[in-house]
């Protein structure tokens, strides 16, 4: 499975994509909400912050 990343133009929206990638995917993920969000880094990069999701490590 590949990295996915949420990018928005602040942290609430950047949020709201993972969290919505989550809540479509969480069948198939086979995790809770707090267990996807603990395999996430948030950075800052170009005036955008970005969440990336690591599921290898999942």
């Amino acid at each position: 499975m590949n990295n996915f990343e949420f990018c928005g133009t602040t942290p609430r929206v950047a949020k709201r994509r993972a969290l919505n990638y989550w809540y479509v995917n969480r069948g198939h993920l086979g995790m809770s909400m707090s267990q996807f969000f603990s395999h996430c880094r948030i950075r800052e990069a170009r005036g955008q912050t970005k969440i990336t999701f690591y599921p290898a490590s999942a």
